[in-house]
């Protein structure tokens, strides 16, 4: 269904700005935006394949064009029985946070699940983020998960939220095909894995086993902590292990997005090799 909106004072538009701009918004109605025509095709995609719900819609005439391009015929279907807004440039450049904005949005269910042992595999590979601020990182590394095939990503200890539209972008779509999972209490993350046998590994800067050397066969949860002091101390305890990058040069750590990036490298090193 398409409806033509020239009115920036539309109650559907007025909402689409409110869940970009404020995570309150967006936790009441449990709903998230992407912007852009590389996201929102992706996630006509994954909704043809049960992996996100688009609830709505807003682009400009010309961009809708380059979505319906974009698409193949099962997906285009998909797409018009959607709930499409045709809105104006004027409209566009009000709510985009983007200088150059596409002039397409998408507005989705949020895709995260609460953690449980029901939810997980016990040979699985975990990333675990411990109260990661930055958007870019914590976008890189969800994009970073998606890319090995890790079996989870899991948000803990206050991450920054992940529908920030920094993230959304960050992930280049990634988002609708790895599993996210949130809980602020790290001891229950921790209690979670240990019951299914997962062990968890702190990623320390110093005094952790060689990560070349470290053994990430079976079930593993890697922990990545705060992008300027690391884990918390009692964290590190509470994890079964330590797993160290090893550096030559003249600097202590590397950014988060850098080390966890090497790091789930190394996790499915062994099983590419094998691949191959």
């Amino acid at each position: 269904m398409l409806v033509n909106i020239k009115s920036r004072e539309n109650p559907n538009v007025k909402l689409l700005s409110k869940l970009i701009s404020s995570k309150k918004a967006r936790n009441e109605h449990g709903l998230f935006v992407i912007e852009g025509l590389r996201g929102c095709a992706d996630a006509v995609k994954e909704d043809v394949r049960g992996n996100i719900s688009v609830k709505s819609l807003f682009c400009e005439e010309k961009a809708f064009d380059n979505l319906k391009n974009a698409l193949s015929g099962e997906e285009n279907e998909t797409l018009l029985n959607m709930e499409i807004f045709i809105v104006t440039r004027d409209i566009i450049n009000r709510i985009s946070h983007e200088e150059n904005s596409q002039g397409i949005f998408t507005v989705a269910k949020k895709l995260h699940k609460n953690l449980d042992d029901t939810c997980l595999k016990t040979d699985g590979k975990y990333v675990v983020l411990d109260h990661l601020q930055d958007p870019g990182n914590v976008g890189t590394l969800l994009r970073t998960a998606d890319a090995v095939g890790a079996s989870g990503v899991v948000l803990t200890n206050n991450c920054c939220d992940i529908y920030n539209p920094k993230v959304v972008r960050a992930t280049m779509g990634s988002m609708a095909r790895i599993n996210i999972f949130i809980e602020n209490d790290f001891q229950k993350v921790c209690g979670v894995f240990s019951k299914l046998g997962i062990k968890t590994a702190a990623a320390v800067v110093s005094d952790g086993e060689e990560i070349r050397a470290f053994d990430f066969s079976g079930g593993v949860a890697v922990v990545l902590g705060n992008e300027g002091n690391g884990l918390e101390k009692n964290h590190i305890e509470l994890c079964d292990k330590k797993v160290t990058i090893s550096m030559k040069g003249n600097i202590e750590s590397l950014n988060a997005a850098v080390a966890g990036a090497i790091i789930m490298w190394e996790m499915f090193r062994k099983q590419v090799n094998e691949d191959e």
